[in-house]
Formats: C-alpha cells, sequence, structure tokens
C-alpha cells in the first residue's frame, strides 16, 4: 500500500472514505521530536469544514517502547470524557485495505497549543514568577491524572492492576522485568542484581494507587495561555504509586532561590501538589523511583535493538537509542542500587 508520508492523494481518498465527505489535504507535515512513534499533522478541508487532525503510528519496525499503539490508543479513548485534559480519538485503523505503508495508526483531533514555553527553562530572575506558575499547572494536571477514578475509566482492562497500594512497586519491577523477557536478546546480570535490590527497598507505603503518566514535563504536555490543553505522550504509561511520575517530570519543578530564600523547589512543589491533590509524596520514594525509572530506560533501549537486529527497520534514532541510551541507563541503574559507583 502507499506510505502516508509519501502519498497526500491515498491520504486524501481515505479520509473521504472515513469521514463520508468530500476532504482534500490542506496541509500534512511530520513531527520532527520523539523518538518512539511517528506523529503527523494533517489539516484537511472536508466539504467546507477545516479539520486539523492528528495520525499516530509506529516506526517502520515497530515502536521504541514495548507497549502497543493500540494501548496508547485506549489510554486516549479513556481519558478523553474524563477531567484529565487530552485530544480526542476519532478511531483506530486496522483495516488492510487502508493500512498505509502495512503499518496501523489512529486518528485524533490536534488540539491548538504549544510544547515549547519560551523562558520556562531560563534561570535568570525575571523569569521566576512564570517557571513557578508553569510548574504548578503542570502539578495541577498531574493530580488530575493521580486522582482518576481509574477503575470507572477502565484501566484495569489495559494495565496491571497491584494488589494493594503496598505492592504498587514490586508489581511495576515484575511488570518491567516481564516486558524485557519478552523481547531479551543477551544476558542482563546487572538487571537481575539490581531488581533484587529494587525489590528489598520497595517502599512499604504508598499514598495509592493510581493512573500514572509515565514521562511528563517539558516537551510532553501541549500549552496554551499558560494552561495545560493536552496531555501527550502516554506510552509508559501505567497503575501504580504517583511517587513514580515525580521521578519523570522534566523540567517543571526548577530549584529557585533568591537572596538565601527558597522560592521554588521540590519540598515546596511536593507540599503544592498535596494540597490540590490530597496525596502525600516523600523524596525518599521519589529517589527510590528514579531508580526504577533506569531500570525502565533500559527495557525500552534494548527494544529498540529488534528491529536492527530482524533487520525490520535501520534507524539511526534506533542505533543511537541501543547503544548509548542503553549504556548510561545501566550505569545509572548500577548506581542508584549500589552495584557499583556510577
Amino acid at each position: 500500500m502507499p506510505d502516508l508520508s509519501l502519498d497526500p492523494d491515498f491520504l486524501g481518498r481515505y479520509l473521504t472514505a472515513r469521514l463520508g465527505r468530500a476532504t482534500e489535504i490542506v496541509e500534512l507535515t511530520k513531527y520532527p521530536r520523539g523518538v518512539s512513534r511517528e506523529t503527523w499533522f494533517v489539516t484537511v478541508d472536508a466539504s467546507g469544514d477545516r479539520l486539523p487532525l492528528v495520525f499516530r503510528r509506529d516506526l517502520p519496525g515497530g515502536s521504541v517502547c514495548p507497549a502497543t499503539l493500540r494501548f496508547e490508543y485506549e489510554i486516549y479513548r479513556r481519558l478523553q470524557d474524563s477531567a484529565v485534559p487530552v485530544a480526542p480519538v476519532r478511531w483506530y485503523e486496522d483495516d488492510p485495505e487502508w493500512l498505509a505503508g502495512g503499518r496501523e495508526f489512529y486518528v485524533r483531533d490536534h488540539i491548538e497549543g504549544t510544547w515549547d514555553i519560551p523562558n520556562v527553562t531560563d534561570p535568570r530572575p525575571e523569569f521566576d514568577d512564570l517557571r513557578i506558575a508553569i510548574s504548578k499547572e503542570h502539578l495541577r494536571k498531574l493530580a488530575l491524572v493521580h486522582t482518576a477514578d481509574w477503575e470507572t475509566l477502565g484501566f484495569g482492562e489495559i494495565m496491571i492492576v497491584p494488589p494493594s497500594p503496598e505492592a504498587n512497586a514490586t508489581t511495576t519491577i515484575d511488570r518491567l522485568l516481564a516486558e524485557l523477557a519478552q523481547f531479551q536478546l543477551e544476558p542482563f546480570p546487572l538487571v537481575v542484581d539490581a531488581a533484587g535490590w529494587l525489590r528489598d527497598n520497595a517502599p512499604t507505603r504508598s499514598p495509592r494507587t493510581s493512573l500514572l503518566k509515565g514521562t511528563n514535563g517539558f516537551g510532553e504536555e501541549v500549552f496554551r495561555d499558560g494552561e495545560i490543553v493536552a496531555m501527550s505522550d502516554w506510552e509508559l504509561a501505567s497503575l501504580g504509586d504517583p511517587t513514580s511520575d515525580f521521578a519523570h517530570v522534566q523540567d517543571f519543578i526548577p530549584d529557585i532561590v533568591r537572596d538565601r530564600e527558597v522560592r521554588w523547589g521540590l519540598g515546596p512543589a511536593l507540599e503544592y501538589y498535596e494540597e490540590v491533590s490530597g496525596l502525600h509524596v516523600t523524596t525518599e520514594a521519589i529517589e527510590y523511583y528514579r531508580a526504577v525509572g533506569f531500570l525502565e530506560m533500559i527495557v525500552f533501549a534494548h527494544n529498540a535493538a529488534v528491529p536492527l537486529v530482524e533487520g525490520t527497520d535501520h534507524l539511526a534514532r534506533l542505533a543511537w537509542v541501543s547503544t548509548e541510551v542503553l549504556y548510561w541507563a545501566k550505569n545509572l541503574l548500577a548506581g542508584a542500587t549500589g552495584v557499583f559507583a556510577a
């Protein structure tokens, strides 16, 4: 079948059939960021209506993430009627007649906004208020994710459910090891040793079992006028300890100290998060979940090697993730768990 990236005429015919009205492609752009999957922005004219859409599909050899594309789609589908802001999905396409390039894909609405907030990482004092405001907005939205009724929303149907909040950590370790075993290409003695340490040192108390976003923070959410209007990149989502998401935050909890006064940082951020969520998160538990995050990094970095070994994909990004990223993940995991000093 024609490849979506090269054949707008095919895409126009497909959307005409799907939408049930004459459709022309106005703009077709590949999103340049991200390494896990392909994202395409497609603006169409459907019988006079201008529709901004997003097409999401795997790389030619599959995704860097072990989770399937269908799993990612189902997360959006379940969240679109919740308080968590996400782009509404329209449909998932697995009909062989319409599989562009042989790959399944799904379609969602394109929410107007941007991931890039000017000056949000600038450490100069004049941007302190902006950085604190953005951090608080992100914490408010994380609180919505963590307090969502994941059972009613149906996440127990697609995710492994910890038997109790006390088992959140060990369930996560077991899940990651099971994922790795499905495609493991070489032995990892380090992972065996580190997993033993992680089990022995797992927190025995947890605020609750929550829906977790996984990757979150700068570059992962869509902002408009200082507000998160859509949370994206859900491929690492799971059920577990909300503390885990604080170990994955990217650049949205800055340390701001002026005249020896702490204006913002992890401590104030956790206090604010508890105010808006009712959940208590400790810095000690965050450090533990950072180590768990290094194990997760090994899992997806090693998964990137599979299409290279099988010859289904030869993208340079896969070679980078499965070598350099894997190398650093192993070093970080070893250092965090005491296997050796990083």
